[in-house]
């Protein structure tokens, strides 16, 4: 199974006018990095997301971050001790002063201090709730994008693999014919010497054999791009000695049109995890 290295998932959750949204980007890389764009107030969650999103993917640049929108119902809160404070310095001054008047619940609330208003936030343990499932729901989106594009990958190597292939055994009828029509022409004293500097046999058997383990390495579950990127700088070394050795048109026409395949194949592999 192929899997790319580019992807993104974006998911929400809510709960009591609070929102939390997690965005996850990948894109192709050496390794396994994470970059986090994160509140302040969230920076402690770093390594949670990173364990959690690294037991999923294996190779590439993840940008994480999340947003938080707090639309939240706004409350009345009565500060009972300041209340309770100012209601005794007023009746105490009352009684001092002997005003008839007693002190009023409509003077107390205007005092400062004594009403405030805010949010009715989420805890701490139920925010960190409402992320996770956001994570775990942009997480699976993730792994879906870079599925989806992985099989668009493997079907376009794996056909780029099988045209190499037709070239190589036209290579092969080629140089065959090469040397047939050498041992037609050629002197007996030159025909050895020619015969062993144009002789690619070993370049054709090993081309065939990393053609043959590219299609294994794709079925592998698990990472490949390394290794298919290893593969690829193989093939693009035996091809080059290959058409350094025999000096004929038609074959350097083959050559070329392999070695084009060989660069776009490396191309691709630098996107697979």
């Amino acid at each position: 199974m192929m899997i790319s290295m580019t992807g993104f998932g974006q998911a929400q959750a809510e709960r009591r006018g609070e929102r939390f949204s997690v965005t996850l980007k990948s894109v192709n890389h050496r390794y396994f990095e994470t970059l986090f764009h994160l509140p302040p107030s969230l920076d402690y969650l770093e390594s949670l997301f990173r364990n959690k999103i690294q037991k999923k993917i294996k190779r590439g640049r993840l940008n994480i971050s999340i947003a938080h929108i707090n639309e939240a119902a706004e409350v009345v809160v009565l500060n009972r001790e300041l209340v309770t404070k100012y209601y005794g310095i007023l009746e105490t001054m009352r009684k001092k002063l002997k005003l008839a008047d007693g002190v009023s619940m409509a003077s107390l609330v205007s005092l400062p201090g004594v009403l405030s208003y805010k949010k009715e936030e989420l805890k701490d343990n139920e925010r960190e709730r409402l992320i996770k499932k956001a994570l775990d729901e942009a997480l699976k989106k993730l792994e879906e994008m870079r599925r989806r594009e992985g099989e668009a990958l493997g079907k376009d190597l794996a056909g780029r693999i099988k045209r190499i292939t037709g070239h190589m055994t036209t290579i092969k009828k080629l140089v065959a014919a090469n040397v047939e029509q050498n041992k037609k022409t050629l002197e007996r004293e030159n025909l050895e010497s020619a015969l062993r500097s144009t002789d690619v046999s070993e370049e054709v058997t090993r081309i065939d054999y990393h053609l043959k383990s590219f299609l294994k390495q794709m079925r592998s579950k698990e990472p490949k791009g390394k290794v298919l990127d290893f593969i690829g700088q193989e093939l693009q070394r035996e091809i080059n000695t290959l058409g350094a050795k025999v000096q004929d048109k038609h074959v350097a026409y083959q050559v070329v049109l392999v070695k084009d395949l060989i660069e776009k194949i490396r191309e691709q592999v630098q996107n697979v995890e």
